[in-house]
């Protein structure tokens, strides 16, 4: 049975609803820009409508799910976090930190359609329409390709970047360097020195040898230090004793909000964001949500309907 005919089955659309969805999928996105960390640099964030967004999710679920993703691909997957990812470099003394530049609009839709039929093992026409449904039409690069605010494009570049990640990880295995990506996040780490020079010209020539899609490496954000330093991977400290932790400073202002809280001094937007941030600290470091528990009690986690106990 083909994508079009199971859609057709499965959702709530009639063929010709369904037909001029995927012939103007690649415009009904809306375009915004959100700043960067650097001065007067943003990101273009484009999601789809609902009628899209809902075909995403359906492909999420009934198509790409049996796509092979590597292990060590950490971000966007079901029981793996952040945490994951640092928590693999954490007891190495070198650490070196690679990440891709334009990340998700480095992959085209004839990148998507390629994979789909060679790897896939689906049929032309199939690719062709899946490609169409979750690619945006990027009108400053002129190309169709996949968007930051698409529920599909996580997952699928982790499929994409399957062959990627097997190449890095036979090379890192003759180095005996330990490797893993979270997004477009690349870590590399070991307890040999100075292997990790090497490791970063030869994670260049990777890039360049792949057929597709073509990614290009961030060379400004290329970084190599070890644990005679500061090391901070997605965020978190890499402790001198092997461990990882949120850092001071985070940690400050946690307790901090946590406080205001418990004098109902936050408004909702500033809840909701306390609570997801409390709930990842909780992944990463329980012994800071424990000297929490032990500082304002368990009510105040109640009351945030996060049960966190020792």
């Amino acid at each position: 049975m083909s994508i079009k005919d199971r859609m057709l089955r499965e959702l709530p659309y009639s063929s010709d609803e369904l037909d001029d969805l995927i012939t103007t999928a690649q415009h009904r996105y809306k375009v915004y820009r959100i700043p960067k960390r650097q001065p007067n640099q943003f990101r273009t964030i484009a999601q789809p409508s609902p009628e899209i967004k809902l075909i995403q999710r359906w492909l999420i679920n009934n198509v790409f799910s049996s796509l092979p993703i590597h292990k060590l691909a950490t971000a966007y997957r079901k029981g793996k976090s952040i945490g994951d990812h640092a928590e693999l470099h954490a007891k190495n003394r070198f650490l070196l930190k690679m990440d891709f530049t334009n990340f998700f609009p480095s992959i085209s839709v004839l990148d998507i359609r390629r994979y789909l039929v060679e790897i896939g093992k689906m049929s032309v026409e199939d690719a062709r329409l899946i490609s169409l449904l979750v690619c945006w039409r990027d009108k400053a690069k002129g190309k169709l390709c996949l968007s930051i605010g698409a529920p599909s494009s996580p997952h699928l570049s982790n499929v994409m970047l399957y062959a990627f990640d097997k190449k890095i990880v036979q090379l890192c295995r003759a180095h005996k360097v330990t490797y893993s990506r979270y997004a477009d996040d690349l870590a590399f780490s070991t307890n040999r020195k100075e292997v990790l020079s090497e490791i970063a010209r030869q994670v260049q020539g990777v890039c360049e040898e792949l057929e597709y899609p073509k990614l290009e490496i961030n060379r400004n954000k290329t970084v190599s230090t070890s644990s005679a330093f500061k090391r901070v991977l997605v965020g978190l400290i890499l402790t001198p004793e092997g461990t990882i932790s949120l850092g001071r400073e985070k940690k400050r202002r946690l307790r901090c909000e946590l406080y205001r809280f418990s004098q109902d001094r936050l408004d909702m937007t500033d809840i909701a964001r306390l609570r997801g941030e409390l709930a990842f600290a909780w992944s990463v470091e329980k012994q800071f949500i424990y000297s929490l528990l032990r500082q304002l009690g368990a009510e105040v986690f109640k009351k945030l309907e996060l049960p966190f106990r020792e």
